[in-house]
């Protein structure tokens, strides 16, 4: 087994990050769902790892961690005024 999913999965959060920088909100999206996609098809099994393997994909899953985490600096202000926002949009009763 080698680490190219990891690679992958930190290459799509670092655009992920530069999308959240650039408020490019749709495109964040997309990248996120092609994300999710890949987590969902990744394969558990660290015990067919080698330790290097094992060692690397550990750097990469805490990169992404970190990556995430400045992505939520850029999403949480947006998400809380789009949440002010939707109920202005909404007809009255």
């Amino acid at each position: 087994m080698n680490t190219s999913g990891y690679d992958t999965l930190l290459a799509l959060s670092c655009q992920m990050l530069a999308l959240a920088k650039q408020q490019d909100w749709e495109s964040l999206a997309q990248v996120q769902e092609q994300r999710a996609r890949l987590i969902a098809g990744l394969p558990p099994a660290l015990a067919s790892m080698t330790p290097a393997e094992q060692a690397a994909m550990r750097l990469s899953i805490q990169e992404i961690q970190g990556l995430d985490s400045e992505i939520l600096a850029y999403v949480t202000p947006w998400r809380e005024d789009v949440a002010k926002l939707l109920p202005r949009l909404s007809p009255s009763p």
